[in-house]
């Protein structure tokens, strides 16, 4: 069966009940001394483990490895609108009902919290699931929501190395969408490399990279200067 891509008004409809949900978290946050600060810090620390290792992986264990450590006068809705944005993220793009819950567990006989992905009603392993695709749409979804939990603290411009590497295409056409949406609707930028078009397509600037004698030559595709 050939997947349905969302319509425009589903993709706007998702794209302004995440931004209510981000923006009550970031006024949530604003009401606890150091919350803020902690969020910032937990996304510095994770792109310098993703960096160090290459892993996108790393971001969701630092944000797990930080959950446990955060204030609980603000870490269950912290907790809540987490599980509930990531959760909403997948199910835009996979078009199912898939459900991330975020619960207790234990690690070397120490107290730790582990995100769980439920799928009709059965436990799916979150790291292996569409081929590593839930792990690189998770870790776009949590760096949308740290960046806009941490504001004004954070004013950030989003780099991505191809982010979405583990993708199957059917799936390309809605996450591109999302990405655009929450992008324009939190009102910061990214700057993406990709070799997919489907990226390229709902970008506002877009440039070929080619390397001609030695040296990196950008040509135009999108805007900018392009013809």
């Amino acid at each position: 069966m050939t997947k349905q891509n969302p319509s425009l008004q589903a993709v706007e409809e998702f794209a302004a009940r995440q931004e209510a949900r981000l923006t009550a978290l970031n006024l949530a946050l604003a009401r606890h001394d150091g919350a803020r600060e902690a969020v910032r810090a937990t996304l510095i620390e994770a792109e310098e483990r993703v960096a160090a290792t290459g892993d996108e992986a790393e971001l969701l264990r630092t944000v797990l490895d930080r959950l446990e450590g955060m204030d609980a006068s603000w870490r269950r809705n912290f907790e809540h609108s987490l599980a509930t944005i990531v959760s909403e993220g997948l199910s835009f793009v996979f078009g199912e009902e898939l459900q991330v819950l975020i619960q207790p567990t234990t690690r070397a006989d120490m107290s730790a919290v582990d995100f769980i992905m439920k799928r009709d009603g059965q436990e799916e392993d979150i790291m292996e699931g569409q081929g590593g695709g839930y792990v690189n749409i998770i870790a776009f979804l949590l760096r949308v929501l740290l960046i806009v939990a941490a504001r004004p603290l954070l004013r950030y411009v989003l780099i991505l190395d191809e982010p979405f590497a583990h993708l199957s295409q059917e799936f390309r056409h809605p996450l591109a969408e999302m990405m655009a949406a929450l992008i324009d609707r939190l009102g910061f930028q990214a700057l993406m490399i990709t070799q997919e078009r489907e990226y390229v397509d709902v970008a506002d600037v877009a440039y070929r990279a080619e390397i001609v004698h030695g040296a990196t030559q950008m040509h135009p595709l999108k805007g900018a200067q392009a013809a």
